[in-house]
């Protein structure tokens, strides 16, 4: 006589026992089956795999799960999520080689059957793509099509675990000449895009954060995208369409992410992107731009944008002695450039390099005065910033009494003091465009 598994026997008691107590209505509804016989097998094997999956037996819950699968495809989405687990299950504790392909391939049917059954096609093919080329890396360009399959469909909706996989599949046709370097950036910068709007939908969500960090590594280390490859690529779109934000926003990224910030066509990106949507960042960006590139009229332009638009003083500040440094040392306007230095210290009285500044524009000028000894009383008016700048930011200390040590060396001496019929400490107002009320020193 045979024996009776007892955990069937249990499983199969309790069963019976919950046919018992149910309502008859599941006999009318055809997403238990065909007829009335299958909507009771149905319901039986539905009730006998569910105790063995809730035990984790998922060996003993595959032959009514299976049977579910096949005889009321309709009855649950339950069925098709638990399913993944007993036929990963399956295959990880399956030895011959053919019939593991077999349990993978019941594993892609599977999520076919979810998709024809419960729709959510997008995101179900994500899934069927992720876990295909996890289990099995050698099918490769068959994941490499799912994933392209879904992430079209799912587009900004995408997860974070389908755009990493996206960027694996992709980084394992590239290295398998299944696609070239522009086939990767094109499809990077998609990538790119989804993740950045699942980041503003989720900002507090550490795991895409992750996700973006793993996407962009794999994307580095494969090397594609040099500043050529993306000039190449991305430039004559551009040039046929120079007012798409999308591709503006595309170029931006890609070449901000590659080091390429140097080139004419990044900059000609971000002016388009400013063109559409304004904002302080990428004014102030602009501005850097063209101040490195020795543009200092078209930088006094944006870092006037990015002003007007700051509304934190202290990153005010800081921008109004950018502006006063180029406005003195490449529009060679002293007199403009000490008005925006002060505004600078209106808006923040403890930046001390903005004292700095006024003190070495002090101390360059060479013709503030008639005679020798008025040229040499900017150095009081220089040294006074300095003194300025170190009171203001003990950081600058150190600097700071190197150049007051530097520049007290060209005080007037005691002699032209006397001469000019003034003594140490009398009050004296430095002329011209630095017009600044110091104290009489003389050089030691």
């Amino acid at each position: 006589m045979k024996t009776v598994n007892k955990k069937v026997f249990v499983a199969s008691l309790l069963v019976l026992m919950s046919m018992g107590s149910m309502a008859q209505s599941y006999l009318q509804d055809p997403k238990y089956g065909a007829d009335e016989e299958s909507r009771k097998q149905c319901a039986i094997q539905s009730s006998l795999y569910s105790e063995f999956y809730k035990q984790k037996n998922y060996k003993d819950a595959y032959v009514p799960w299976n049977k579910v699968l096949n005889i009321c495809p309709k009855v649950s989405i339950n069925t098709y999520i638990r399913g993944v687990k007993i036929l990963k299950y399956k295959i990880a504790s399956e030895n011959d080689p053919n019939q593991k392909q077999a349990y993978i391939d019941s594993l892609m049917s599977l999520f076919d059957k979810r998709i024809e059954n419960f729709d959510q096609k997008g995101v179900v093919l994500g899934y069927k793509a992720q876990e295909l080329f996890s289990i099995a890396p050698e099918r490769y360009e068959q994941a490499f099509n799912i994933i392209q399959d879904a992430v079209n469909i799912t587009k900004g909706n995408s997860d974070d675990a389908a755009l990493y996989t996206y960027m694996a599949v992709t980084n394992a046709m590239y290295d398998n000449k299944k696609i070239d370097a522009e086939k990767v950036i094109e499809i990077y910068s998609s990538i790119s895009d989804y993740i950045d709007m699942l980041i503003a939908q989720k900002p507090n969500d550490d795991k895409v954060k992750q996700a973006k960090d793993a996407i962009d590594g794999l994307f580095a280390q494969m090397g594609v995208a040099n500043c050529d490859n993306i000039k190449t690529l991305f430039g004559p779109r551009f040039a046929a369409n120079p007012d798409d934000l999308g591709l503006c926003k595309k170029i931006k990224s890609l070449m901000s992410a590659n080091r390429c910030t140097e080139d004419k066509l990044y900059l000609d990106a971000l002016l388009n992107i400013f063109n559409h949507e304004k904002s302080t960042e990428l004014a102030l960006e602009i501005a850097h731009i063209y101040a490195t590139s020795n543009r200092a009229a078209q930088a006094e332009e944006y870092y006037n944008e990015a002003i007007n638009m700051e509304t934190d003083a202290t990153n005010r500040a800081q921008m109004f002695l950018e502006l006063a440094s180029i406005t003195f040392s490449e529009l060679k306007n002293p007199t403009k450039a000490k008005k925006l230095a002060l505004k600078a210290l209106e808006e923040n009285p403890k930046l001390g390099p903005a004292y700095e500044l006024l003190g070495n524009m002090y101390a360059s000028e060479r013709n503030c005065g008639s005679n020798d000894f008025e040229n040499k009383t900017v150095y009081w008016a220089a040294v006074d910033m300095f003194y300025k700048a170190k009171q203001a930011d003990p950081e600058l200390e150190e600097k700071m009494n190197t150049l007051i040590d530097s520049y007290s060396q060209y005080f007037p001496t005691k002699e032209d003091i006397f001469f000019h019929d003034l003594k140490e400490g009398d009050t004296y107002t430095v002329g011209c465009w630095i017009n600044e009320r110091t104290s009489v020193r003389a050089r030691k």
